[in-house]
């Protein structure tokens, strides 16, 4: 029956997914480098150790009820050597500790309603005389069971025969920018796409840790950690800081309470008046109208969740791109041809891409600092690019 192409130990291998199709339609060159020759990145990522942590402390949690914050402080503890390891440390803790916070209202229940890394495979061409055997995997960082009417779930019609609960395929990430606030976005993600068709679960949603800067600002987007007899404020709640002094962080509810206390400050030739006495008028504005907290209290990172609904057709097309990409990755192994589709400006600038630095430019000083040549191939070597794909 078919196969993708023999591997560095003579195997045929027989396991497509997306990032190995991404690799794919990046470049062919840069397929063949990673899966015929063998050549891989080591593992010297922050910014994927980092998300990997975090998605094991998430699960450790689950698994037991309780401690995913010390979890992640324990598996971070690892990787000390890290230039960044201090403010990721501290980023990583927020974000665990923002995460309990919002899990009550998220589709994702603590038990056994809730399974982590979950592995589906789908053969491709049932029965082809060429194509046939070769399955499409993937590797679902979360599949949850949850009631169907959940207010965080796009709504639907449900039906007493689809059962008692709606499955849901939750993808994590971290980045350090926004993810669209559009509701029902995530249902367009080529990812989630491709892990619905599957599947057969039409629920798909991104669970999207934004990482930002640890130091506060006037003007910064903070979340309460804790709760603290604040007036009208509780953890969980957002709000933007209005000034940090000797007592701590001074707190508003929006933007547009800055603009009020500013009023209340006052303003010389079009710049904000900062005499003592203007000074006072600000302070005394902050204690009417303002909280003030320690700073331990907030963290400027932040969570979003967005759910959509695939429909057939959209899935379906994404299966169609897993079997037009093990068609031509067949055919190239076929005819020896792997052409080098890198580019090196708009819209397809790869120049910052690794294999581009290494096996292009053939910079081997690089190359031998941050890769390794293996013949072991695992099917996690299908699904390890998927934690960095957002950064």
């Amino acid at each position: 029956m078919g196969f993708l192409y023999v591997n560095s130990k003579g195997s045929a291998w027989r396991k497509h997914s997306y990032s190995a199709g991404n690799d794919f339609d990046s470049s062919p060159y840069k397929y063949y480098l990673k899966k015929i020759l063998g050549w891989k990145e080591k593992d010297n990522k922050a910014r994927l150790k980092f998300g990997r942590a975090l998605e094991e402390a998430i699960q450790f949690h689950h698994d037991n009820g309780a401690g995913g914050v010390e979890d992640f402080l324990r598996r971070w503890e690892t990787w000390k050597d890290e230039k960044d390891w201090v403010n990721l440390s501290r980023i990583g803790h927020e974000m665990m500790r923002l995460y309990l916070l919002r899990l009550p209202s998220l589709p994702i229940p603590l038990g056994g309603q809730t399974v982590f890394q979950r592995e589906y495979c789908r053969e491709v061409f049932p029965g082809d005389p060429n194509y046939g055997e070769i399955e499409d995997a993937g590797k679902m960082d979360i599949i949850a069971y949850v009631q169907p009417d959940h207010p965080m779930l796009p709504k639907v019609d449900w039906k007493a025969e689809y059962g008692p609960l709606r499955s849901v395929i939750v993808d994590i990430k971290t980045s350090g920018i926004d993810f669209p606030e559009t509701p029902g976005i995530a249902a367009f993600d080529k990812q989630l796409r491709r892990y619905s068709w599957l599947t057969d679960i039409r629920d798909v949603a991104l669970l999207w840790f934004k990482k930002t800067g640890t130091s506060l600002s006037k003007g910064s987007s903070v979340t309460l950690l804790e709760d603290g007899g604040f007036d009208g404020f509780r953890a969980g709640d957002e709000a933007v800081v209005a000034h940090i002094g000797s007592k701590g962080v001074w707190l508003v509810r929006n933007d547009y309470f800055l603009t009020v206390m500013e009023d209340a400050q006052g303003r010389k030739e079009g710049r904000l008046d900062t005499t003592k006495i203007a000074v006072e008028r600000k302070a005394k504005w902050l204690y009417e109208n303002g909280i003030v907290v320690p700073e331990s209290y907030l963290t400027r990172q932040r969570i979003q969740f967005n759910a959509g609904l695939v429909t057939k057709e959209s899935a379906e097309e994404a299966g169609l791109i897993a079997a037009r990409q093990i068609v031509q990755i067949v055919n190239a192994w076929k005819t020896k041809q792997w052409p080098n589709n890198f580019g090196i400006r708009f819209p397809s600038d790869d120049s910052r891409d690794p294999y581009f630095r290494a096996f292009v430019l053939g910079d081997t000083m690089y190359r031998d600092q941050n890769f390794i040549k293996t013949k072991e191939e695992t099917l996690d070597d299908l699904f390890i690019e998927d934690l960095e794909n957002v950064d």
